[in-house]
């Protein structure tokens, strides 16, 4: 039967059992992010379209592809295409930064871009993320990465490769869109026309170009590592000899420039070798001065993304049995409040119940019991008799306490 009412394009529902897969894996997360000592942070789902495109940058294609309108008051408000900017605004307009020079803070969240649905990336979508403040140190980079390789580690994803790159400071970054532009400038006619409209304004974001004309040209292009500073250069040797210690596995990748204008210094990006989905998993990077430019103190800070839905198909993560510990059989309506009182003390006793309301046959019950994966049965008419699927045992108990009593000792 078809439903007079479908989702909308780019978006997906999640039904039993794979919210409780959702769960165990946001769980998991939640659970690593607590042990390296980050907080959860909420924000809310809309902001002013402002915060995104001043800080994301306006050629970006988080910028283009939001979901934006004009209220009643005239306000341009935004679905958040992604977190780091609310983030960055909360930390100020909040002041936590005046309590907590070194902040650690961490989010599972749902976002919105208006791009093409495909598999693993949908127009709402969800991601797990952590941003640090306060530190500038390469000792928070490693931590940062570390914690990234932790948390797919934890979720049963093998097979990844860390990409990783020092993009400078803003400085460096400057110089190098020169030396850039002066290389495009020479190709332009084998260039791509999303590149070429990037060559005016901003050229370095041609390195992150998906179009296939543009590969060779990227392939052969300048890399910035020739025009870092010697402190820059030395602090990415003491992050990949951190990295080499740990025995994360990764490739330097020249190129790598990530796709937000906010970045500088060290940026990152995890794959997976798997055709299960898009190939990137999570990626991330310095942006010290972000902060700063948002109207808050200067702030250096680090932080990732990491794509829910593309984790959640990566994992090998086996889904733990959804296991009921009693089935309530009661076809006789004049026992119906004895079995919520029941039910309401198993509950209270933090046992599972399930409660058979259609008042199917004591037959049907059983088999519907056994396939729900239950531990106990109990049937409640005259008496009060409770089954144990397992060993068949039964027995006829008189009140709450005595069923309690058989349940301990199973």
């Amino acid at each position: 039967m078809k439903s007079k009412y479908q989702k909308i394009k780019g978006t997906f529902d999640i039904l039993p059992p794979d919210t409780r897969l959702w769960k165990e894996i946001e769980n998991i997360l939640h659970n690593i992010s607590q042990q390296f000592s980050y907080e959860e942070i909420r924000t809310p789902s809309v902001e002013s379209t402002n915060l995104f495109q001043q800080n994301v940058g306006y050629e970006t294609d988080v910028s283009k592809e939001m979901f934006a309108w004009e209220d009643q008051s005239k306000q341009q408000i935004a679905l958040k295409p992604e977190m780091t900017a609310p983030v960055v605004r909360a930390y100020i307009e909040s002041g936590f930064f005046r309590s907590n020079p070194l902040c650690r803070l961490y989010y599972i969240d749902s976002f919105f871009r208006r791009e093409k649905p495909q598999k693993g990336r949908q127009r709402q979508f969800n991601q797990f993320g952590i941003e640090a403040f306060g530190s500038s140190s390469v000792e928070q980079d490693v931590e940062v990465i570390l914690m990234a390789s932790t948390c797919l580690k934890a979720l049963s994803i093998n097979e990844t490769i860390l990409h990783i790159n020092n993009i400078g400071s803003p400085d460096t970054r400057t110089k190098y869109e020169q030396l850039l532009t002066k290389y495009f400038l020479q190709n332009t006619k084998a260039l791509s026309n999303l590149s070429q409209k990037r060559l005016h304004s901003n050229p370095i974001r041609i390195l992150d170009s998906k179009e296939k004309e543009d590969q060779l040209i990227i392939q052969n292009a300048p890399t910035i590592k020739e025009l870092l500073t010697n402190t820059e250069k030395t602090d990415f040797n003491v992050l990949l000899s951190n990295l080499d210690a740990l025995n994360i596995k990764y490739e330097e990748s020249p190129h790598l420039v990530r796709g937000l204008d906010y970045y500088n210094g060290t940026t990152f990006e995890i794959t997976t070798k798997s055709d299960k989905s898009q190939n990137a998993l999570c990626g991330g990077g310095r942006y010290d001065f972000l902060v700063e430019q948002m109207g808050g103190p200067p702030t250096p800070a680090i932080g990732f993304a990491a794509g829910m839905e593309r984790m959640i198909i990566e994992s090998n993560h086996e889904i733990q049995k959804n296991n009921i510990d009693m089935y309530i059989s009661c076809n006789d309506l004049k026992n119906s409040t004895k079995c919520f009182s029941i039910m309401q003390h198993l509950i209270e006793n933090d046992y599972k119940v399930f409660f058979d309301t259609n008042k199917k046959s004591v037959k049907n019950q059983m088999k519907d019991a056994i396939k729900r994966n239950v531990s106990f049965v109990l049937v409640v008419d005259k008496n009060m008799t409770i089954k144990n699927i397992k060993s068949h045992e039964e027995v006829v108990v008189s009140d709450f306490q005595q069923l309690l009593n058989f349940l301990k000792t199973q």
